[in-house]
């Protein structure tokens, strides 16, 4: 693999997306009530709002298996540990904020590096048809999800709040051009 642009396209995109109004809520609903991998969904709506090729099934497919071992090895040991050392803790010093705070910026690296192996392979993807949004994100909930108790509702929220701000997105025009970010 060559080496990677941690601070790429689709990097910069993902920063901008996340911090529009209530997406961060929708994506953290999602990874939480449906075990999905918001850097996949982030990934998802880049390639199709500012790519302009949507993913299709395969494509679908390719991207879990290319991050599964990434994801699986660091962003979720990492998460696991920063959400541990959270709440206080009988016995635990006051200081596991501190690291807590060190555990959360090795989390949030890890997963820009899963956006850039991603960048990378969206790079190296040949188009093809793909498909609307709706069924992509459809895609991506059935994969982790199975057999884990959901709040549907919260869902439905959170995935209407992700096409509201993909709507923003497009209305702002940053659709044709990957540095309009």
């Amino acid at each position: 693999m060559n080496r990677l642009d941690l601070d790429g396209p689709l990097w910069r995109f993902a920063l901008t997306f996340y911090a529009l109004p209530s997406v961060a809520e929708a994506c953290l609903t999602l990874q939480d009530e449906a075990q999905l991998d918001v850097i996949q969904l982030l990934a998802a709506i880049y390639a199709d709002l500012i790519l302009q090729q949507p993913l299709s099934s395969d494509d679908v497919a390719d991207l879990g298996r290319l991050t599964a071992e990434w994801r699986v090895a660091t962003v979720l040991p990492l998460r696991e540990i920063r959400r541990f050392l959270k709440p206080p803790r009988d016995g635990f010093p006051e200081e596991r904020h501190l690291l807590r705070e060190k555990v959360k910026a090795a989390e949030l690296l890890a997963e820009q590096i899963q956006l850039a192996m991603v960048e990378q392979w969206l790079d190296r993807r040949e188009p093809k048809p793909g498909l609307p949004a709706r069924e992509v994100l459809g895609l991506l909930l059935k994969d982790d999800a199975a057999g884990q108790p959901r709040n549907e509702r919260a869902l439905g929220i959170a995935l209407s709040t992700l096409e509201t701000a993909m709507e923003t997105v497009i209305r702002r025009g940053n659709t044709g051009n990957r540095d309009d970010l």
